[in-house]
């Protein structure tokens, strides 16, 4: 009876603090622009297979998959394209390919303490396609009495999943170190009555990772630390095209991160931060067991920032800094692309009576460079963002926000030369708003909120899959949150009302629904946290055009145990009334299927 009060007491977390908003810690209730959080009590709870799994469902936040976990994943929000979301690991922004798209959508829960997705234009705080909004995922750092953690899951499609860790404090040093492997025999990704052409066996994919984490104390104004994630996957896919049924697909990808930092406070008022990181990225497009023609493909990228935060006042703190990053992206034999970035930018949020006050402003300065046999290209671009938001507290319940924004997106290597390259691409201007209004007290934290976007010059693609500035797109709705505990249950919900719209070509973007949202909502019953997530979007457009894909719905059921103070066990049976629907055109998803999870983790 303990162990079962002891977790109850935990309830959830109903205002956690976040970073995103402004690059420094807010509550999430004075927060002026739209963001969620997702804690590490939600990520365990969630039993979620992937990061878009763990996402789905969240105001703001869409996703395709050409099939289960692992697939290629391109994820929307706000409803914009998915070269326009930015997705930070620890603070420093994923790679991205030639053609503009994040390669790094698929990070290992396990590692992972809070992902903040932050709505709406961001370019003036995180820079060039911080258009839709950006994703930060922080990893876990060290903290109290160093201690193991870990869990072990099973479930249906032969699924497998086991991570360990050890982190901690000893003195001033905190330090967190873990790794992990996982796995699944998966299901034949594309859809059989469509394409009959395609290779109908099991596609599984297999992922194993590691990551560390140190932080030293050198005296009482400075601190260094060290940083590094390890990741390699093997998928094995469907190809759409494939001549021959026989035919295997297969993706092998590595990624790796190390990094580096200082951490010094020169005054009381003023503390500084220093960060150097390395990526690097490869992937082998493996055909019947070997490389296919111009099927591997590599990328690194070199980033340096320097951040400030500066106490004006107690009511007052300014941010400040330089980014620089230098990256490269290259398809064996065929091209070489880079592109470098220098950016500066600052920021200033105030509190002045029942006012709030948020300032930030960017500029980027980019170069973009693609060289290959047969051409060659190197273009300049700078833009500069802003943003300016402006909150008033009604009542100690209830707050009133508003904010308005600039972002810009340039055009990415591949769309500026080559055999269906335009030189003469303008980048994307964008502008946006928002108006809000936030209810917070001890048990709940509901918002509110109407947006209008529009984008300008928007690069799309002719009959000829030749890149274009085809003129406006365009949208606007209103997103509704809560986390809140009511009458002994903890909820948890999202719901979304938009309308995406290509103007130039008068249709709906692809892959973006009209209508979506979740809610999740759990409770403790004699001794066990027993939950329901519903999960849901209307009908979407595959490509643009017509709504061809189908509207859903999705139930799960999850239900966990204390064992006693240290061990959990959690059960999960996902998609439970094993709806058939579609992600992206002609490819499947997961089936129902039940999981179980036993998980260590002192406290």
């Amino acid at each position: 009876m303990a162990v079962a009060a002891s977790a109850q007491a935990q309830g959830i977390e109903i205002n956690p603090v976040v970073i995103s908003a402004t690059r420094m810690e807010q509550p999430l209730s004075e927060v002026l622009s739209s963001v969620s959080v997702i804690t590490r009590q939600d990520i365990d709870k969630s039993q979620a297979a992937s990061l878009a799994d763990l996402l789905q469902g969240e105001a703001g936040f869409e996703f395709g998959r050409s099939g289960g976990p692992g697939s290629v994943t391109s994820f929307f929000l706000r409803g914009q394209e998915s070269k326009n979301v930015v997705v930070l690991i620890d603070g420093v922004r994923s790679q991205t390919d030639g053609i503009g798209s994040v390669t790094l959508t698929d990070f290992p829960l396990s590692q992972i303490e809070r992902v903040e997705v932050l709505r709406g234009n961001a370019g003036a705080l995180y820079g060039e396609a911080a258009i839709g909004g950006v994703i930060n995922v922080i990893t876990r750092a060290g903290k109290g009495t160093p201690k193991a953690y870990g869990a072990a899951t099973l479930g249906s499609r032969q699924t497998t999943e086991l991570s360990a860790g050890y982190g901690g404090q000893l003195d001033d040093t905190r330090f967190d170190f873990n790794a992990g492997a996982s796995g699944a025999a998966g299901f034949s990704v594309i859809n059989a009555d469509k394409n009959t052409i395609a290779n109908p066996d099991r596609d599984a994919y297999r992922n194993q990772y590691a990551g560390a984490k140190v932080d030293q104390k050198i005296n009482a104004t400075l601190r260094v630390g060290v940083r590094a994630n390890l990741k390699n996957s093997v998928v094995d896919y469907d190809d759409a095209y494939a001549l021959n049924q026989s035919d295997t697909h297969q993706f092998q990808i590595k990624a790796d991160t190390v990094g580096a930092y200082v951490n010094k406070r020169f005054t009381d008022d003023w503390l500084t931060n220093f960060d150097v990181y390395s990526a690097s990225y490869t992937y082998d497009a493996m055909k019947n067991g070997v490389v296919a023609a111009n099927g591997h493909y590599q990328g690194h990228a070199d980033v340096f920032r320097w951040t400030n935060t500066y106490a004006v006042s107690d009511a007052t703190s300014l941010n400040f800094g330089l980014e620089r990053s230098e990256e490269n992206f290259q398809q064996r034999s065929t091209y070489d692309m880079k592109r470098d970035t220098t950016a500066y930018f600052a920021g200033l949020s105030s509190k002045v009576g029942r006012w709030n006050f948020q300032a930030n402003a960017r500029r980027d300065e980019l170069t973009v460079d693609r060289t290959a046999s047969a051409s060659a290209l190197k273009k300049d671009y700078a833009d500069n963002t802003q943003l300016l938001g402006l909150g008033y507290q009604i009542t100690p319940a209830w707050r009133l926000t508003s904010t308005v924004s600039t972002a810009f997106r340039a055009p990415a290597a591949n769309d500026l030369v080559g055999t269906y390259g335009n030189p003469n691409l303008m980048p994307e201007t964008h502008r946006a708003q928002e108006a809000g209004a936030i209810y917070s007290v001890n048990q709940a934290l509901l918002r509110v909120v109407y947006f209008e976007t529009r984008t300008q010059n928007t690069i799309a693609y002719d009959a000829q899959y030749k890149p274009q500035n085809t003129g406006e797109m365009r949208n606007k709705g209103y997103e509704f949150t809560a986390r809140a505990e009511v009458l002994g249950n903890q909820v948890k919900s999202a719901l979304v009302f938009q309308d995406p719209w290509n103007v130039t070509s008068n249709s709906l973007p692809g892959r973006r629904a009209k209508q979506y949202g979740s809610l999740d909502v759990s409770r403790w019953l004699a001794g066990h946290e027993v939950g329901v997530k519903f999960a849901g979007a209307s009908d979407r457009s595959n490509f643009g055009g017509p709504a061809d894909l189908a509207g859903y719905t999705t139930w799960a059921f999850y239900a966990s145990r204390k064992i006693d103070l240290d061990w959990t066990a959690r059960v999960k049976l996902e998609n439970a009334f094993h709806r058939n629907y579609e992600l992206a055109g002609g490819y499947n998803t997961p089936g129902r299927g039940l999981f179980a999870t036993l998980q260590y983790q002192p406290k």
